[in-house]
């Protein structure tokens, strides 16, 4: 792996279908750094999965490239440091959950001394139920073979993992254990992409998130720390106890925790805050001045008002 490339560089990526007549990327370009958490969104169609498919060399664009760690994505040594979801598995039912992950362990080129110990972690990792791990996957549920479908991501150890919407068919307790996997391998330096509908989860995992429409990159946004930055917050007070001066204070409320305020009435307002952080510090300040807050409640997020803003005119995925 080269320490300095990037781990995803894609250029001016063309892909069509039907002799040209369907375009599904249209001169996408972006980078993904090493251990950087990437997330792709937007509408069924927009060209989400086709990308992915040029990320693992599954599909052959019609022009551009796409680099990983610095050398094509159809090199046998880029393949042997990526792992995937995909978004809907097929899996051979007369296996066992053990099974299948040898199968895996074994597709992966690893020691066969670890091979036992390298399963249970993987199927501990994912919360699998020890009772099913020694029984046919025809017995599973949809969401214990997403587990599953997760575990063998992880097998391998990857250095960048493609999750095709890895939390579809889970349920509460199976999303939170993908969180806690992409957690874990933000801890452990994996560069990871993720395609998902699942916004909360998105801005919650993700650095960056990239928003596609009609096979263009509409826009990157940047999230910090879990938490999309520059968003309005709407707070609801009880009616003007301040006497005449509430417009004041809030406007000096806001200014000392570096917010901007968009609307004041007399029993709500509106601010342009930076972050969570700038939120809390300014509620703090609004507290100290005297306002008798009711309510804080961020209004949709960037992410979501990007799909709201979403005009039709899909191209086929």
């Amino acid at each position: 792996m080269n320490d300095s490339a990037p781990a995803v560089e894609v250029t001016d990526l063309r892909k069509t279908y039907k002799g040209g007549n369907v375009c599904a990327l249209d001169g996408i370009s972006f980078t993904v750094g090493q251990g950087e958490i990437f997330g792709l969104i937007g509408p069924n169609g927009a060209g989400k999965t086709t990308l992915i498919g040029c990320l693992l060399a599954l599909l052959q664009p019609d022009s551009g490239s796409v680099r990983i760690f610095g050398k094509p994505a159809d090199f046998m040594s880029v393949r042997k440091e990526t792992g995937y979801v995909p978004e809907r598995s097929d899996f051979e039912h007369w296996m066992s959950g053990r099974q299948f992950l040898e199968y895996h362990h074994g597709l992966a080129g690893l020691n066969k001394s670890t091979r036992k110990r390298d399963i249970d972690e993987c199927l501990e990792m994912v919360e699998l139920a020890k009772s099913s791990w020694d029984r046919h996957l025809r017995t599973y549920s949809r969401g214990m073979l997403q587990r599953l479908n997760i575990a063998q991501l992880l097998i391998g150890k990857p250095k960048l993992a493609l999750l095709d919407e890895p939390t579809l068919g889970l349920d509460p307790t199976g999303v939170t254990v993908v969180r806690n996997v992409i957690k874990n391998m933000r801890e452990m330096g994996v560069t990871a992409i993720i395609n998902s509908h699942q916004l909360d989860e998105v801005e919650r995992l993700c650095d960056r998130v990239a928003f596609i429409r009609q096979g263009k990159i509409a826009s990157i946004e940047t999230i910090k720390g879990g938490t999309i930055t520059d968003y309005i917050l709407f707070v609801r007070w009880s009616e003007n106890q301040l006497n005449g001066s509430l417009g004041s204070v809030v406007e000096r409320a806001a200014a000392l925790s570096h917010t901007a305020l968009n609307e004041c009435h007399h029993d709500w307002g509106r601010f342009r805050v930076r972050d969570h952080l700038a939120a809390t510090e300014l509620l703090k300040r609004l507290i100290a001045e005297g306002v008798p807050i009711e309510e804080a409640v961020p209004e949709r997020m960037r992410l979501e008002q990007l799909f709201a803003g979403e005009q039709g005119g899909e191209s086929n995925e």
